[in-house]
């Protein structure tokens, strides 16, 4: 399996000449199987957009797997490019989270939020709801979890060749059970990304946000003997300087961590 990183920001996109090295756009983390050359897209973020470009050929399916409904993570279903070509078979799965239905998707392309409606998409995705434990899409084995955050969201361990990898974002340590959960769901990975959204510092006046900071990412990879870290879902207006030197001050807790960058990509 092949993970390549095309959206890392948290809450907004954020371009500015001094950010652009570690990337712009929301999260979207696509797994392909080289085997097959199917995609599993985690989350739909603006940096879905630029993955949307890439694909090209023949038609197929393309699953899309959400960790919750916040903005930042859904922003850029709307503008997913196979929604408007005939043929394609794409597929929306998503947490049950609360009070959310099947309808929760089409609300995004209704007016007055969106100019062309769920229903006139040349190519409609379906749309499922998924539960906590293990779930197979299209021959992507993969288990899921409820993370701490505000509304709820999901972390996905996706089975590789080599290892598995783990995608938790926007979540927030400091329940021990939650913690200790993710802790067995993640332990061994070939690679786990995770919440990094502030600083320690920041961390303390932003309790109750849903995120966590750095240091303690780092701290859980040491704990649960994770081969790979990164850092994800940066913080609006963190420039690629202060990315660098959040990441180096991670690799003096935990070696073999990165902050993630569009573009980067790992096998497992």
């Amino acid at each position: 399996m092949i993970m390549q990183f095309w959206g890392v920001r948290g809450s907004v996109p954020w371009a500015t000449p001094g950010s652009i090295g570690h990337g712009c756009n929301t999260p979207c983390v696509v797994i392909r199987d080289p085997k097959t050359n199917n995609s599993l897209v985690l989350d739909a973020g603006s940096g879905i957009v630029g993955f949307s470009e890439t694909l090209n050929g023949e038609p197929r399916r393309v699953p899309i797997l959400l960790t919750h409904f916040h903005w930042d993570h859904t922003q850029g279903l709307p503008f997913f490019s196979p929604f408007y070509a005939s043929g394609w078979q794409s597929s929306i799965w998503a947490p049950r989270l609360r009070a959310i239905d099947l309808a929760w998707v089409e609300t995004i392309f209704d007016s007055p939020f969106y100019p062309v409606p769920y229903h006139s998409l040349p190519s409609k995705p379906s749309v499922h709801l998924v539960e906590e434990g293990d779930l197979e899409i299209d021959d992507f084995q993969i288990k899921a979890m409820m993370l701490r955050h505000p509304g709820g969201a999901f972390a996905y361990r996706v089975t590789g060749d080599r290892g598995d990898l783990v995608y938790a974002t926007d979540h927030e340590f400091g329940n021990v059970a939650v913690d200790t959960a993710l802790g067995e769901f993640s332990r061994d990975a070939a690679g786990v990304i995770l919440d990094a959204h502030f600083t320690p510092e920041e961390l303390l006046t932003h309790g109750g946000w849903g995120h966590s900071s750095w240091k303690q990412s780092a701290e859980f990879a040491v704990k649960h003997h994770v081969k790979h870290l990164w850092l994800f879902h940066h913080k609006p207006g963190r420039s690629d300087v202060e990315m660098s030197q959040i990441e180096a001050a991670a690799r003096r807790i935990f070696a073999s961590t990165d902050a993630a960058r569009e573009g980067a990509s790992f096998e497992f």
